[in-house]
């Protein structure tokens, strides 16, 4: 048979174990147990599970539960239901829960009381789980593991060498961005700024406001480069061309102009809208020297503007598709593929349209789809495979 006396000669009980004998009698007596919490007690005094009481001359005493409870008697009798219902709300700012607001001192894993941060938030991006697929996606480890263990980048890049794409979330954590900080502040226009953009290097800012104005910023320093004159009303958008040599801008006074970024001389002036231009588009898809250069406007159009990008020559008269299926309808964005081989818009007719920029006689229509029961006045963007069903 168990001998706890023997047990208890080799281990010594601490002070939090002594409390805690304490606390669970104290909480037994005012349930219905009664018959339980006498019989602790008694065990209790029998295996000495107590502290012992030291005199004036440093002897030990043993002391029975009575005595032991009459020193705590600032103690509740639901002092122990008060702490369990404390743990939970404390921990859960620290590190919080899967499920918010579920309460239970059973719970595992994130829901456990015992978690800690190097538990659940040790690293386990592993090579294998970053080259695994279904169905074509990628394994996410949870938001809480990405965020504060992000998988090797290196490892990033051979799973996507072997499995194909990956998301950008494995790729830049959330801690990038998790302290931002305003790094300058500028008074460059004389009214409100609607359009800010950077060029492809990240080195420099351009800025369309409602004074007609376009100007150019230092993303080092601040600096006002340079300001681009030539629209009459507000500037609505803006685009930068994949080649980094170009910059376009629409505007409420219906033209497009182009200036070239190394020299910021105006390069071309394009009038094809009846109406304010409202989004602006360089397309990714290169077809020998040729580029194109895509615009949307009130009139409810879709204009294609070719242009070459050796010589920056734009040709005038664009291909023009003119999409209003009710009365006052207005094109309000415009999106390429990732590839730039399609190209989708949007309208306030509910509808969004998608164009093959490769088509056998140039830009076609593929796809007219009514989408929306109300106009959408936001911009979208196409998925990386840009499959059209």
């Amino acid at each position: 048979m168990f001998n706890m006396s023997k047990y208890m000669e080799k281990k010594k009980i601490s002070s939090t174990e002594a409390e805690l004998y304490l606390l669970i009698v104290k909480f037994l007596s005012t349930g219905p147990c009664k018959g339980t919490t006498e019989l602790l007690r008694k065990e209790i005094e029998e295996h000495e599970l107590l502290p012992k009481r030291v005199d004036w001359l440093g002897n030990e005493h043993t002391r029975s539960f009575n005595e032991f409870e009459q020193t705590l008697s600032q103690v509740s009798d639901d002092h122990l239901l008060k702490i369990c219902s404390r743990i939970g709300p404390i921990l859960d700012k620290e590190i919080p829960p899967t499920v918010p607001g579920l309460t239970s001192l059973l719970g595992v894993g994130r829901q456990s009381l015992l978690r800690t941060k190097e538990e659940l938030l040790k690293p386990k991006c592993q090579m294998s789980n970053l080259v695994a697929r279904k169905n074509g996606t990628p394994l996410l480890p949870s938001h809480f593991v990405q965020s504060s263990y992000p998988p090797n980048i290196a490892q990033v890049l051979i799973s996507r060498e072997s499995s194909g794409p990956v998301s950008q979330t494995h790729t830049f954590t959330s801690k990038l961005y998790a302290r931002p900080q305003v790094y300058r502040r500028l008074l460059g226009h004389l009214s409100s700024v609607y359009c800010v953009l950077f060029d492809r290097t990240g080195k420099y800012i351009f800025t369309g406001a409602d004074d007609s104005l376009v100007k150019i910023w230092s993303a080092v320093d601040g600096r006002l480069l340079a300001a681009l004159r030539g629209h009459s009303a507000e500037i609505t958008d803006m685009a930068v061309n994949h080649e980094n040599t170009l910059l376009a801008a629409g505007s409420c006074d219906k033209t497009i102009r182009v200036w070239c970024l190394r020299t910021t001389v105006p390069v071309a002036v394009l009038c094809g809208h009846t109406g304010m231009v409202t989004s602006l588009q360089f397309s990714p898809y290169p077809k020998s020297d040729d580029r194109l250069l895509i615009s949307t406007g009130n009139d409810g159009c879709v204009c294609f503007w070719r242009w070459n990008h050796k010589t920056n020559a734009f040709n005038p008269k664009p291909l023009k598709f003119t999409e209003r299926n009710k009365a006052n309808a207005q094109m309000i964005c415009s999106s390429f593929s990732s590839g730039g081989l399609f190209l989708a818009t949007g309208s306030t007719d509910n509808n969004v349209r998608v164009y093959n920029i490769a088509g056998l006689s140039g830009p076609e229509k593929v796809l007219e789809r009514e989408v929306h029961t109300f106009a959408a006045f936001c911009g979208f963007a196409l998925c990386r495979t840009a499959r059209i069903h």
